[in-house]
């Protein structure tokens, strides 16, 4: 019976499949999260404590890969494979989490100052006290759950093509390295240093 593993590459060459693979994560579980707020949205379902925090986890999930940081992130090129009303969808999505999910800009949020009176003493009383109210939009409509959805399996779909093209491109890389450098790379243990939560990986 043959034994089969794997190896690390630490190889330059491979940086881009790396960042792919972690794409196609983010798509993956935005839409898996869309799919949950959907069903806790339904008649049968509702759990109105769990409508914000998936919405903002979707929200998040599908904007990370076109965000800037230490993995590469998308280009527009990408969103050439949407039909106009879904680059549409895509530029709403982005902008909800850029203007209300991640920052406080739009009109989706509304914080007031009151000043509170009895009606009957307010002659008398005068002010009693102060205190606020607002309001703010808490969850994706049924329409965004359904773009989320919808985009995310469209755009994981391109990203597992690019992935399979990079692993394809990579492969004769690795076959005309010498054969114990590549051993050499071991296999790594995902071990994360939470201290180290405000420094970027390398």
């Amino acid at each position: 019976m043959a034994t089969h593993t794997w190896v690390d590459l630490q190889i330059s060459e491979a940086e881009l499949l790396a960042d792919l693979a972690g794409v196609a994560w983010d798509f993956r579980s935005a839409r898996e999260f869309a799919q949950l707020l959907a069903r806790e949205c339904s008649p049968a379902y509702t759990n109105q404590e769990l409508v914000e925090p998936l919405s903002i986890a979707a929200l998040v999930m599908y904007s990370r890969p076109f965000m800037t940081g230490v993995r590469r992130r998308l280009t527009d090129d990408y969103l050439q494979i949407l039909t106009p009303r879904q680059r549409e969808k895509h530029r709403h999505l982005r902008a909800y989490r850029d203007k209300h999910t991640a920052h406080s800009v739009n009109s989706f949020e509304e914080n007031i100052p009151r000043a509170n009176y009895c009606v009957e003493r307010v002659k008398d009383e005068g002010i009693t006290s102060i205190s606020h109210g607002g309001g703010r939009v808490i969850g994706l409509s049924d329409e965004d759950i359904q773009s989320i959805v919808e985009l995310s399996t469209i755009l994981e779909r391109a990203v597992r093509a690019n992935i399979e093209e990079e692993a394809a491109r990579i492969l004769p890389i690795v076959r005309a390295m010498p054969l114990e450098k590549v051993l050499a790379g071991g296999q790594k243990v995902f071990r994360p240093n939470s201290a180290r939560a405000a420094r970027k990986r390398i």
